[in-house]
């Protein structure tokens, strides 16, 4: 049959990449068609600054095999908005609400031990699975972030530090937001952060013949098994096995999914320019909930990355001079909103991976190995 595969993989970013890396360290053949190879892993022009994908921390322990960890990004950096229009460095929540700030890191860390053993079980099981698994997590995965900030007593906290850190890094409010996907977005408050380089060659490497630049259009089943996918540029492609690892928008066109997560869209512009008080005072600033401004970041090159709700801020209230050296619309940045809980086999052979469930990076690549073991499992039960 012309152009048939044994598996076809649709969507070269974090998740694509690491199921193309699996089967390739398993040698089982496999094609993967994307438009781009990175996803939403992007940088800037001259690659110094990422305008994507914009951390990684400590415990990512795959995805840090493949990147160059730059600069910690550390809370003493962070300069933080109220929404009275303050801006502090200070640690003021926690002198004046000591109680709540305790019991907030304790629930944290105990949210986090859970959330670990879940990345365990999630090689060998789906996300789904594993977060019906675990009481707690199946829990907080459908309890709105508000009814947890509420029942724990927590709201200054939530003001002072979660609210910002959700604008700031997720682009939208805690409020939209389930107690799950907080807490997965807040965990770097107590796991070291850190500006990086992604070495995509490095990840690549050994399958780069294995990529085709190209996108698709249509999934469908074939006639005598297995599937067929319609692509733009090079015709029919046939495999017995497909794995989606698109954005949750194109995965639920390609595979009329009944739901995802509510998208959240955002703009990121690189400048350079002399930022005015108080923001030119720290590293990082995070703007209070509701603010069309979301984070401005010092970058060591010397530019500013600028991210915005509005594709026109006003940057004269930040700037005494500037000029727009880079703009990307993320249109959409994520998929947050809501308590969707997809399953990675859609049918017999048909797999989806990648932040539809949980938001980092992470967490996508391990959907990428459980996809690739899934694969590897079913091939040898073959006779």
């Amino acid at each position: 049959m012309a152009d048939w595969h044994a598996t076809v993989i649709i969507g070269g970013g974090i998740a694509g990449l690491a199921c193309a890396r699996n089967l390739n360290e398993k040698r089982s053949s496999f094609l993967l068609i994307t438009e781009d190879v990175g996803g939403r892993i992007r940088t800037s022009a001259d690659g110094a600054v990422n305008l994507g994908a914009y951390y990684v921390t400590s415990d990512y322990r795959h995805v840090n095999q493949f990147v160059d960890r730059g600069r910690r990004i550390k809370r003493r950096h962070i300069l933080r908005g109220d929404p009275d229009g303050t801006f502090t460095r200070r640690d003021l929540a926690l002198l004046r609400h000591p109680l709540q700030g305790a019991r907030f890191v304790r629930l944290l860390h105990e949210f986090r031990r859970h959330y670990e053993a879940f990345k365990q079980e999630c090689l060998l099981a789906s996300q789904a699975e594993a977060i019906r698994a675990d009481p707690l997590l199946h829990k907080l995965y459908h309890e709105p972030a508000p009814d947890f900030i509420q029942r724990n007593r927590i709201k200054d906290i939530a003001r002072a530090y979660l609210a910002p850190a959700v604008q700031g890094t997720a682009f939208t409010s805690i409020n939209r937001l389930t107690t799950f996907t907080l807490l997965v977005g807040v965990l770097p408050l107590i796991t070291p952060m850190y500006e990086y380089q992604f070495r995509l060659d490095r990840l690549t490497a050994g399958f780069e013949d294995a990529i085709r630049l190209d996108s698709v259009t249509a999934i469908s089943r074939a006639a005598g098994g297995g599937y067929s996918i319609q692509t733009r540029s090079t015709g029919v492609v046939s495999a017995a096995n497909v794995v989606v690892a698109t954005p949750p928008d194109v995965s639920t066109r390609l595979l009329d999914l009944d739901g995802v997560k509510r998208p959240i869209g955002a703009h990121t512009f690189l400048l350079r320019g002399n930022l005015r008080r108080p923001w030119a005072r720290a590293t990082f600033t995070l703007f209070p909930d509701g603010d069309q401004t979301l984070a401005i970041a010092h970058q060591t090159d010397g530019s500013t990355l600028f991210c915005s709700a509005s594709d026109d801020p006003d940057f004269g209230r930040y700037f005494s001079n500037w000029s727009v050296v880079e703009h990307h619309h993320w249109n959409p940045a994520f998929h947050l909103e809501g308590n969707a809980l997809l399953e990675c086999e859609q049918a017999p052979g048909l797999y989806l991976i990648g932040d539809h469930n949980v938001c980092n990076l992470e967490a996508a690549y391990i959907t990428g190995i459980h996809a690739a073991n899934k694969i590897l499992t079913h091939d040898a039960e073959r006779p």
